[in-house]
């Protein structure tokens, strides 16, 4: 009984593991977003919003210095997350 009870807390273990994988880090992805537009654009005060489950493809919302309004494509999630402005 010793060891049954120890199999099922690894698979507890590993299911909650492979849950906490499938969930986009929307805070990095959007710090990401911010840097890759500040980077390519020379913009400054960038901020990003994504939805909470976002994934490549979606569209995000992103504001910058002196009002300017955008929407980025995220291209990358995996890694640095990256994106192109597709709406100026």
């Amino acid at each position: 009984m010793g060891r049954a009870r120890y199999l099922v807390i690894a698979a507890a273990l590993a299911l909650a593991a492979c849950g906490d994988e499938s969930k986009p880090d929307v805070g990095k992805i959007t710090d990401d977003l911010a840097h890759d537009v500040q980077a390519e654009t020379g913009t400054r005060d960038v901020h990003v919003v994504c939805p909470d489950d976002v994934s490549e493809g979606d569209v995000c919302d992103m504001t910058a210095a002196g009002g300017l309004k955008a929407k980025v494509r995220v291209t990358q999630i995996d890694g640095d997350a990256k994106g192109e402005i597709v709406q100026p």
